[in-house]
Parts: C-alpha cells; sequence; structure tokens
C-alpha cells in the first residue's frame, strides 16, 4: 500500500472555503446569520454571501425567510445516509451502543477507518451534564487515540510501514508529537490486553477507552470508544469502563458476521 502524496496546488481554495461554511454549522446544532457567518470564517461579507447562497441553491444550506439566517439542510442526509451505513454496521451498533452508555454512564462511539483517518459512524452521548460527544461524521487522524490505535491494529505489516511513512511528514503527528514508537507501543498494549487507550491527544479534555471489533475472520472492522471527561478518568473508572468497551465490541462484531455471512 502506497502512502498517499498530497500536492497543495491542486486543492480549490472556494471548495474548502465552501466545506468550511458547512463545518461552521457544528453538524446542524446551530443556525446563524450572514455577519455571524462571516466572522467565524475570516472572510469578506461578498465571499460569504456567495459561498452561502450557493450551498443554499444546491440544498446543502437552508436560509430562513423571516430571519435569514442559515442553517444546514436535511438534503446534506443525502449524501451520507446510505455511505454511514452501507454495510449495516451504524444500525447494529446502535442498541449495544445505548447499553454501554447505560452500563458506563458515558458517551458511546464506533468508529471506521478511512484512508488515514477515522471516522465516527454512530454515538450515543452520554446524559450527564458534564460529558465528552463525539459527533457523527467527526473525523480525526487514524494514529490519535486509543480508537484509532484499535483500528491501526488490524493493518497488514505492508499498510503499517505506508502508515508509519505518512506520520514521519504529517504535520498533524509533529503538532501532537505522535511517533512511530508511541504507536507501536499502545499497539502492543492492545494486543496483550484486549482494548487501549489515551488522553488528551486530540481533543485536550477528552480521554476513554476503546476495543476493536473483529469479523469471524479475525479482521478488524471498526473500533468502539467509551469517551470521557478527563476530569473523570481514573483507575476505578476503567475498571468500569474496560468490560463494558469489550463487551460491546464482541456483540457487535457477532450481529454484524450474522447479517454480513
Amino acid at each position: 500500500m502506497k502512502t498517499p502524496k498530497t500536492y497543495p496546488t491542486q486543492y480549490l481554495q472556494t471548495v474548502s472555503r465552501a466545506v468550511a461554511v458547512m463545518r461552521a454549522f457544528k453538524g446542524g446544532s446551530r443556525d446563524m446569520s450572514l455577519k455571524e457567518l462571516t466572522n467565524e470564517l475570516n472572510l469578506n461579507k461578498v465571499t460569504t454571501f456567495r459561498l452561502a447562497r450557493t450551498l443554499v441553491n444546491e440544498g446543502l444550506l437552508t436560509q430562513d425567510p423571516a430571519s435569514d439566517r442559515y442553517a444546514l439542510s436535511f438534503g446534506c442526509l443525502a449524501l451520507v445516509d446510505t455511505m454511514l451505513d452501507r454495510n449495516g454496521l451504524a444500525e447494529i451498533s446502535r442498541k449495544h451502543l445505548r447499553k454501554a452508555r447505560e452500563e458506563t454512564d458515558e458517551t458511546a462511539t464506533v468508529l471506521v477507518r478511512e484512508g488515514w483517518d477515522r471516522v465516527v459512524i454512530a454515538t450515543e452521548p452520554s446524559l450527564q451534564p458534564v460529558r465528552y460527544v463525539m459527533e457523527v461524521g467527526r473525523r480525526n487522524r487514524l494514529y490519535l487515540s486509543g480508537s484509532g490505535a484499535c483500528l491501526v491494529s488490524g493493518m497488514n505489516k505492508d499498510e503499517l510501514e505506508a502508515l508509519f511513512a505518512f506520520i514521519a511528514t504529517d504535520p498533524i503527528s509533529r503538532e501532537y508529537e505522535l511517533t512511530k514508537e508511541v504507536l507501536l507501543s499502545r499497539l502492543d498494549f492492545i494486543k496483550h490486553n484486549g482494548w487501549g487507550t489515551a488522553q488528551g491527544e486530540w481533543a485536550k479534555e477528552a480521554s476513554g477507552v476503546a476495543a476493536p471489533v473483529y469479523d469471524q475472520e479475525g479482521k478488524v472492522i471498526a473500533a468502539i470508544a467509551i469517551a470521557m471527561p478527563r476530569s473523570r478518568y481514573s483507575d476505578s473508572y476503567v475498571d468500569k469502563c474496560v468490560p463494558a468497551v469489550m463487551k460491546t465490541a464482541k456483540l457487535i462484531g457477532k450481529e454484524y458476521d450474522a447479517i454480513n455471512r
């Protein structure tokens, strides 16, 4: 597997800005005026207006006719609905994630690998007033966090070497001081314990435990994570969450095989 090459000159600034507009709405949890959106993106008003109107025309944003405020449109769902559950994994996971949340009082999430990233495809947020939430669609580097290491643990030798080569050149790895040696240590821990953990890596206040989800052939198809604020992370809390995350991973893998065999 070859390491993907990046060519900055191939990127279209207009497309990048349009994506930034979409992300500004935080997954649909907020609406914004043109002024608020302009300030959020740090662009000029004319550029922001054109971007927003184009996305409204494409059915990805909606504009309230009374207030003129913008919000994500349900038209976005057409882009990802089938993709998120193309093999039934997200739907299978939900009931098991709810059970894990009940057992731990924390956010339970399932993530899959996509290139050198990990992506959330289903989540059940904690009901506690102070909690850590991982929204569906959230994307982070694969090599960051315990859940990422669980996904990496399913790679073959060639894939691992390609990932290590990518880590050596990726500016994000330098930002988080993530090295090949750190990742190898995590992989060794997962191999011997069946679960992984990390604290304050891709988000300073986030911590948690994770476990790989295997299919009947022993292939890692996903990772289950129990995410919590670092203030609640302790040995006793880990003792509570690890059995839940490992049980959840096993149940999801078993049901996945029953449906996809």
